[in-house]
């Protein structure tokens, strides 16, 4: 009996050990989305004020600098290409990576990946998107990514 629980215990700790970590792209997308809004705070031209971003409702009126804050966050992730057009392969692999293979995937993307009226508007509408499908850490409610 004692050499099956041993046995058991050991085969367990194979299998953890073995399997990668499920939170791990989706804590790796969050890194990477934390020093990207640092990197665009730390530009006077690009910053927002936290203030305003926090008591901001998606009804009310866009805080200052929203859609070039969004868009330099959305270019530092490689979602948008330089002249501003949606990089759709990009966000595929980046979504495959968080999400795995999964029939939901192509909806995401289709639904995600639109390049709207400006550079700012896909911007804006591609931050939104994430913060609606990106896996959240424990404790923490959907909503904007920022």
């Amino acid at each position: 009996m004692n050499q099956l629980i041993i046995v058991v215990f050991f085969a367990c700790v194979a299998a953890l050990l073995a399997s990668p970590e499920p939170n791990a792209a989706a804590r790796e997308s969050q890194e990477k989305l934390r020093e990207a809004r640092q990197k665009c705070q730390s530009n006077p031209a690009t910053a927002i004020d936290e203030s305003s971003l926090r008591g901001w409702t998606r009804d009310g009126p866009r805080p200052a600098n929203y859609g070039a804050h969004s868009l330099c966050i959305s270019k530092t992730l490689g979602w948008q290409n330089e002249d501003g057009s949606v990089n759709t392969d990009t966000i595929r692999a980046r979504a495959e990576n968080i999400l795995g293979s999964s029939p939901k995937l192509d909806e995401i993307v289709s639904e995600c990946a639109q390049n709207k009226a400006n550079a700012e508007e896909t911007a804006i509408h591609l931050t939104r998107c994430y913060g609606k499908y990106a896996p959240r850490p424990k404790g923490r409610p959907p909503g904007r990514p920022h």
